[in-house]
């Protein structure tokens, strides 16, 4: 059974019983209302019975007219009080009747007393007549006033046992409320929390790496699917995984051989480069008085080709080491290793003269040689393309952005056309002739590979003689190292 088949019975079970339970409270709280009206009216007659009672007393001891008037009205009244009953049970209507049947009499009586006593003559036997009419009016409102004791008494019973109704009903609704609310707390533990609970499990043994876990959930509902679906996606991963693992051990293979391949190349390459340099070397100045200007300038073009093409090299082997380098996440001063960068840079050409602005205490998470050799580049690339600038400015700093803070390199020297700027980080490609400002085109590829390795943003912004900005987002990143523990490395 679904879950939520589960639940729209168990809401409507709960609801129907809630019903049940307001019905019968509502059931038995009619019958103390019934009750307590019963009581009042009763009482209400009793008071009336009472009345008729004294006002016949005086009026058979003093035979006034105010007492027969007093008696006119207190019947009146009984006679309302009998026409308008309230709902009574089958014993209270026949007592109720009796007492109409013995009031109506006691009237009645009561009017042959007056009529008797307005003839005016009293003999022996009027006397005696009246004395009989009056043993009966009292013996028959002696007994309705009884009576009415008993239907008072009748009233106040029926409230107590309506109360109890009331009490009892209550008291097994709420038991009933308990045991719904405890079976279903039991079933929710079972079918929703416990598989909940699993689940959970299962998520941080997977996690953890353990691939072999399985929930093996038998329920039918939307969690036993899920299980369901659960146990066969880890038994996809550790099938993806597996064959990753071969692939990577594959690729690491092939890297080792690619690897061995670049330096065997890069060393069968140099040696050619080295000796094409040493022999126009050689023939320059063995034989250069011999040769024309343009012979010496072939020579020179083949040494300055064979330079580059070692240059080159060099770069290509530094971009294949940042790609494979090994992460080691530590704090670094970016200020100082700015700092360190521009003496040497100054050293190398103090003729130049360059103010350089860099903001103090710009710390990062990050690699330090990795770090080392992309801000070397950025900075290297300020340096090289302000070099037709009288005035050079280069600045290191920071600045926030959106609650992020972002390091920045920025120069007022050549710029570039932003036009071009998705070409800026591929190798070998420049946006400056080699003649205006000599390089591979390998650097800021390098500054990429080292930034996308440490998981930080990196873009750049610039005008055409105005100057060239390049910012990057140093987010911490956890150690490859204890990355590559996971079998999801």
């Amino acid at each position: 059974m679904k879950i939520s088949t589960k639940a729209m019975f168990a809401a409507t079970l709960m609801l129907g019983t809630m019903l049940l339970i307001a019905a019968s409270i509502g059931w038995a709280d009619a019958q103390v209302r019934a009750a307590v009206a019963q009581r009042r009216h009763s009482v209400e007659i009793s008071s009336a019975l009472n009345n008729i009672r004294m006002v016949t007393f005086e009026y058979l001891l003093n035979r006034r007219d105010r007492a027969r008037l007093q008696e006119q009205m207190v019947w009146e009244r009984l006679e309302r009080l009998f026409a308008n009953p309230v709902p009574l049970d089958g014993a209270a209507a026949k007592m109720l009747e009796s007492l109409r049947v013995q009031g109506e009499a006691s009237h009645r009586l009561f009017s042959e007393v007056e009529a008797a006593t307005g003839t005016g003559t009293v003999d022996e036997v009027q006397h005696r007549f009246e004395v009989q009419l009056s043993s009966r009016i009292l013996i028959l409102q002696q007994n309705s006033l009884v009576q009415a004791e008993q239907l008072i008494h009748d009233a106040g019973m029926r409230i107590d046992e309506a109360q109890h109704r009331v009490v009892l009903v209550t008291g097994l609704g709420l038991a009933v409320m308990a045991v719904l609310t405890s079976a279903t707390a039991w079933l929710f533990r079972r079918d929703v929390l416990g598989p909940i609970a699993r689940l959970e499990l299962a998520t941080r043994e997977v996690a953890a790496g353990n691939w072999s876990f399985e929930l093996d959930v038998g329920s039918s509902d939307e969690l036993g699917d899920m299980a369901r679906h659960f146990d066969a996606m880890t038994r996809a991963l550790r099938d993806s995984f597996s064959r990753l693992q071969a692939s990577n051990r594959d690729l690491l293979v092939l890297n080792k051989e690619l690897e061995s391949f670049s330096y065997s190349v890069s060393h069968d390459l140099r040696s050619p480069l080295r000796s094409m340099d040493g022999f126009s070397l050689a023939l320059l100045e063995d034989y250069g008085d011999r040769l024309d200007d343009d012979a010496r300038d072939s020579l020179q073009r083949i040494r300055a080709a064979s330079q580059r093409m070692g240059r080159l090299i060099d770069e290509l082997l530094s971009l294949a080491r940042v790609t494979r380098a090994e992460l080691r996440i530590q704090d670094v001063d970016l200020s100082a290793m700015a700092e360190e960068i521009f003496s040497t840079l100054a050293r190398a050409e103090p003729e130049r003269h360059v103010r350089w602005e860099v903001e103090k205490g710009i710390l990062v998470r990050g690699d330090r040689e990795l770090t080392a050799i992309a801000l070397q580049n950025l900075l290297a690339n300020a340096w090289k393309f302000t070099s037709k600038v009288q005035e050079a400015v280069i600045r290191v700093g920071t600045r926030v952005e959106d609650g992020e803070t972002i390091c920045f390199i920025s120069d007022n020297g050549a710029g570039f056309d932003m036009a071009y700027a998705s070409r800026l980080f591929g190798a070998f490609q420049r946006l400056h002739h080699e003649h205006d400002f000599p390089g591979t085109g390998v650097g800021l590829a390098t500054v990429q590979r080292v930034m996308h390795r440490h998981g930080w943003s990196l873009g750049a912004h610039a005008s055409l003689g105005q100057g060239a900005t390049f910012y990057f987002r140093p987010t911490e990143k956890s150690d490859e190292r204890r990355e590559q523990d996971h079998p999801a490395g």
